[in-house]
């Protein structure tokens, strides 16, 4: 028998995937997003394609209205990509609608307010807070947690990976509570 670690390891410092195997985890998740996105998406194509057909009509001779123009604006009018918006928002990795989703659970702020930031790390969501490292499987810290598992949940991730981190003198961002398999509870296990 061997003695080398288990190949998921738990623990207050578990390495996170590669970039490949989180982009692919993220190529993976989105291909099995919610029906409701879907059909969203199928709308908007509905929606968009019905506003070309009446700008096309209206440039047909004999339509109403400014047609060549409308016919230029239409040829023009370019939509960014979702990565081109991404880009222009800001930083890709930071989640910034979790901190409302927060608020919703916690309208006393009694929790909500020790978030300082909420970001993408790989196929993790990394929460971080101002708490201690005293902190550990403390009752906001697993709150965070589960919160952040719900909200994953609900866009649509099946398999959501979170991280609620605390601040150490000597130990950088410590881990407070984490979720990393479908069995985990949020409470980070003991270490000797």
């Amino acid at each position: 028998m061997t003695k080398s670690p288990a190949r998921h390891a738990r623990g207050r410092h578990a390495r996170p995937p590669s970039d490949f195997s989180a982009r692919l985890h993220r190529l993976l998740a989105s291909l099995r997003r919610s029906r409701r996105r879907r059909l969203g998406v199928a709308g908007a194509v509905t929606a968009a394609a019905a506003v070309l057909a009446s700008v096309a009509v209206l440039a047909l001779p004999g339509g109403s209205g400014p047609a060549p123009r409308a016919a230029v604006a239409a040829r023009t009018a370019t939509v960014p990509s979702p990565n081109e918006r991404v880009g222009a928002v800001g930083d890709p990795d930071e989640i910034t609608d979790a901190v409302p989703y927060f608020e919703t659970k916690d309208p006393g702020k009694k929790v909500v307010k020790h978030v300082t930031d909420v970001r993408r790390s790989g196929s993790f969501v990394r929460v971080y807070t101002d708490l201690g490292e005293a902190d550990e499987n403390s009752e906001p810290a697993i709150d965070l947690c589960k919160w952040t598992t719900q909200f994953l949940k609900d866009g649509g991730d099946d398999e959501p990976r979170v991280f609620v981190h605390g601040k150490s003198d000597d130990n950088g961002s410590v881990v407070l509570a984490n979720k990393q398999s479908d069995k985990d509870d949020c409470e980070v296990p003991e270490t000797p």
